[in-house]
């Protein structure tokens, strides 16, 4: 038949019977087959320590913790770096009574070295690892599954291609982390959908979320559900559904359950994916090649789509349930060029990708980004250096960052050291000039754009107009007897710390100042203090870097709950190479038990020393 001479009627009947195509088929889906209306949910944590490495609590204290949390299943996967080398298996052997407990135990081990992977129904380690595809070879003669854990804790230096050859090359290795404890590193689900992007339809990757158990503050943010038939609870039936990747994970930051969003049931035919699940349709995310294109519990199969498709289920407070992902064989997609000319963020996407993020560069010296120019109807905020957009039924979009030239204005620091003439959009050192017997509290007037109130030396990010700021000080201040350490005479006690995380160094008057390694951190708990709510603690030290380059280290105080549970934390940046005053501070609140002091080092090495407490009531 030739359509070019049917009637406009005969066309409309044609569509009305069927005669179209639709641009995509489902050709992976985990789900396919479950009996929604009768399998059991069973909520799982896959990435847990106990004292058999770095965590706090004894293999029989976790799994009493967990099981009382309504968890079934737990791997206790125990750093392969410390003593014994061997896995922390099987249960009996550490006083845990398996059936009493209710739980499926899941033989695990976390390969700690050069990557952290996850190891599963196998007894592999082996601390002086030092390839991952090598360890990944001794997981699969042993029968084991793999996962890679935290991916965006090694975006400096693993690539896309990287992790997509591992996984070409291991059937065995099924997963990948996209949440790590309260989402430690949100780099992960970047990563994995990057991955994802060059992989499928022909090789899903299953997304996992894991507590990452060392101390309480870690416990029941991210977990994960499988969906296991009547009856299904024990290692046959969960390790079929770890490979088919009949799960969804889950991150719960508040821990609270009632949030979580679960779906129902999933039903596929050729024309949609559709959901069942009790929430609002804008609440049903779906995401391909790495960015939001669909919104709602249907999922048209004629929209345009790439090679898969996943969906995340928003809840209240940030909670979110990520689906597995569908491999879809499409017709060719419509993609958009996108080009940012003096920027970051240019490449070829999906049209109809929405919260594509892109970046300016650094203006020359003496310019500053002022906005963002071409087709810039869909920008979240183009007078915003970083910021997102929707593409939109266009080949190809062009933006261009527009640079102006930096204005000078008057930065004016009393009782404290800074420079009189401040350019826009720079950074400034600015330092209080301590009087002698007294102790600095806070600066106080234009303080919006200080890094912190509450530090003698800090930086002030200069805004589009003149500043005043003052320092304020404490005579006679009294400090907590409880935590002073002027010299570190008595060496690290107290402290929670590996030897060679740090060394002491002897000065020309006797005393001795701590040094905290590259890569290293240390911790210590104040405790045995009357504190109440709405009492300041400041922390005062002096600190400075010793390294090459751009070195970064933290100092801060983190509140705990009685259950040792992160309330708030604060921390401040350790730049100078020379030594500096500097505090932390911040409130006490409610249900606050106790602080830590802990001090981490990125680059290089962290020198402290003159380390003393002050509790001070608020006005």
């Amino acid at each position: 038949m030739n359509l070019r001479l049917c009637s406009p009627l005969l066309l409309i009947a044609l569509l009305a019977l069927g005669c179209t195509t639709h641009s995509s088929r489902v050709v992976i889906n985990p789900y396919a087959g479950l009996d929604w209306e009768n399998l059991e949910r069973h909520k799982a944590n896959l990435h847990t320590h106990t004292t058999e490495s770095d965590g706090v609590l004894s293999p029989a204290q976790v799994v009493n913790l967990y099981a009382d949390a309504g968890y079934t299943i737990l791997a206790l996967t125990d750093h392969d770096t410390h003593e014994p080398e061997k896995p922390t298996w099987p249960w009996e052997e550490y006083g845990i009574d398996v059936e009493s407990s209710g739980m499926l135990p899941i033989l695990g081990n976390e390969i700690s070295r050069p990557d952290h992977i996850g190891s599963y129904f196998n007894d592999y380690g082996d601390r002086e690892q030092r390839s991952v595809p090598d360890a990944l070879v001794e997981i699969g003669d042993r029968a084991g599954l793999a996962v890679m854990f935290h991916p965006g804790r090694y975006a400096h230096r693993r690539t896309t291609d990287w992790y997509v050859d591992l996984y070409q090359t291991f059937p065995h290795l099924i997963g990948m982390e996209v949440f790590n404890q309260n989402d430690r590193y949100p780099g992960d689900r970047a990563i994995y959908d990057a991955v994802l992007s060059q992989l499928m339809p022909d090789r899903p990757v299953w997304a996992m979320a894991n507590d990452d158990f060392h101390r309480m503050e870690h416990f029941a943010r991210s977990f994960n559900v499988f969906f296991l038939p009547p009856g299904g609870l024990n290692e046959a039936e969960f390790r079929q559904a770890f490979e088919e990747g009949r799960f969804v994970a889950v991150h719960n930051p508040t821990r609270d359950t009632t949030q979580v969003i679960l779906p129902e049931r999933i039903d596929i035919s050729s024309r949609a994916i559709e959901l069942t699940v009790s929430c609002d349709n804008d609440q049903v995310i779906w995401i391909s090649h790495g960015h939001e294109i669909h919104r709602g519990k249907r999922l048209p199969l004629s929209a345009n789509l790439g090679d898969y498709v996943r969906v995340v289920l928003m809840g209240e407070a940030d909670t979110q349930t990520h689906l597995q992902p569908f491999g879809l064989r499409s017709a060719k997609a419509r993609m958009t060029e996108l080009e940012i000319v003096g920027g970051t963020g240019s490449g070829r996407y999906l049209t109809g990708s929405r919260g594509v993020p892109i970046q300016a560069d650094a203006p020359e010296e003496g310019s500053v980004f002022d906005h963002w120019a071409g087709d810039v109807q869909t920008l979240e905020d183009p007078e915003s250096p970083s910021t997102r957009l929707d593409i939109h039924g266009r080949d190809r979009i062009e933006i261009q960052a527009v640079n102006r030239l930096a204005e000078t204005f008057t930065l004016t620091v009393e009782h404290g050291i800074g420079i009189d003439q401040a350019t826009e959009a720079t950074f400034q050192t600015i330092r209080a000039e301590i009087p002698d017997g007294a102790v600095f509290d806070k600066w106080i007037g234009d303080v919006e754009d200080l890094e912190s109130v509450y530090s003698p030396t800090t930086r002030l990010l200069m805004p589009r107009g003149d500043v005043q700021v003052t320092a304020t000080f404490v005579h006679d201040a009294v400090f907590a007897p409880e935590f002073q350490n002027p010299s570190f005479k008595e060496g690290i006690k107290g402290w929670q710390a590996e030897e060679e995380d740090v060394r002491f160094i002897e000065n020309e008057d006797g005393s001795r100042h701590l040094a905290v390694r590259q890569f290293s951190g240390i911790m210590q708990r104040v405790e045995g203090m009357n504190l109440k709510p709405g009492q300041r603690l400041t922390l005062h030290f002096e600190a400075k870097i010793e390294a090459e380059g751009n070195p970064v280290g933290f100092v801060g105080m983190q509140f705990l709950s009685e259950a040792r549970e992160e309330l708030t934390s604060q921390s401040i940046t350790v730049r100078e190479q020379q030594w500096v005053p500097l505090a932390v501070s911040g409130v006490i609140v409610e249900d606050m038990a106790m602080p830590n002091i802990f001090i981490w080092m990125r680059r290089g090495e962290l020198h402290l020393r003159d380390f003393r407490l002050r509790i001070q009531s608020e006005d």
